[in-house]
């Protein structure tokens, strides 16, 4: 009689131990992914000749073949289906998903790597803003609080690149921001669909619409190839597995606070072994954006936790 208590007690304790492995894991996975993802701004200043344009063709190319390769690896016979059930949404996606990648590297080529990582880590507010239009996702009055707190942060780094005549750059990083914001709403629209392929399909028109700007002319040194192909095929493809993987087991805020790793790793990369030092405005404003973001993700885990 008294053997079952000791049976469930003994099934409960298993089940918790391994929801904290996974956990401990997933929170690994987010800070490898954070790091590699935030050596982005220094690959990009480490390109030789190649254009930002080239740099869309041939990261978009090393990305989308490598995403291809994992769905492949995932679902063999099948990966013909598990593109075509992403349906037209899939492709709006990836649409949002290859105007992220533009306007981040023509973003990163035209402003500084602060500039732009510090606007792009204003992304949770911006799809809280469009889940509230699109998805009808109701706005506390703490995320609204804290969206115009962090769009105080993103005017004054504007602000300082009109001064310092990197404007396009801003202005880009927040319509990176933007796209990605909408990339993530639709795949929530559709989260019980595996939503993987509409990145490779994003890669994809990203080196259409790049082919197209540079009237095929495509070849570039053997240097830079080699740094686009490591961008895409490995550190990209790599982080960005890491993080859907992750996804399964942390929740939203808690993801929001690991992914900040990045933002505030990818000025240090090229600050220390570049020397490229953001303007005291830019980190101004990128300190108020990380604050906003960081605050949010711990008073969002605090009131869950409640």
């Amino acid at each position: 009689m008294g053997e079952k208590p000791l049976q469930g007690n003994s099934n409960q304790v298993t089940k918790i131990s391994s929801v904290i492995t996974w956990h401990r894991r997933a929170v690994a996975m987010m800070v490898v992914s954070a790091i590699l993802n935030s050596t982005g701004g220094l690959l990009v200043r480490s390109i030789e000749a190649a254009t930002d344009w080239q740099l869309i063709f041939w990261r978009g190319l090393a990305l989308g073949g490598a995403i291809t390769c994992i769905v492949f690896f995932q679902n063999g016979r099948e990966t013909v289906l598990v593109f075509r059930q992403v349906g037209v949404l899939g492709i709006v996606a990836g649409m949002f998903y290859a105007g992220t990648v533009i306007f981040y590297i023509l973003s990163i080529t035209h402003t500084t790597v602060a500039n732009t990582v510090f606007i792009l880590s204003a992304i949770p507010f911006f799809t809280a803003i469009i889940a509230w239009v699109i998805l009808g996702e109701q706005l506390s009055m703490a995320t609204m609080a804290t969206i115009a707190f962090a769009l105080c942060g993103i005017a004054i780094m504007v602000n300082d690149g009109i001064a310092a005549g990197s404007i396009f750059g801003n202005l880009t990083a927040i319509i990176a921001s933007i796209c990605f914001a909408c990339f993530v709403v639709a795949l929530r629209k559709k989260r019980s669909i595996n939503m993987l392929p509409a990145t490779a399909i994003g890669s994809l028109i990203a080196m259409v619409v790049a082919a197209f700007m540079v009237s095929g002319e495509l070849q570039i040194s053997l240097h830079d190839l080699m740094i686009c192909f490591a961008w895409g095929a490995i550190i990209s493809s790599a982080g960005h597995f890491l993080v859907v993987s992750a996804s399964r087991h942390l929740g939203g805020a808690e993801l929001t606070l690991l992914l900040l790793i990045e933002f505030v790793l990818g000025p240090i990369w090229v600050w220390l072994l570049i020397n490229e030092i953001p303007s005291e405005m830019t980190l101004v404003g990128g300190s108020i954006v990380l604050l906003a973001v960081a605050g949010h993700a711990m008073f969002a885990k605090r009131h869950f936790q409640k």
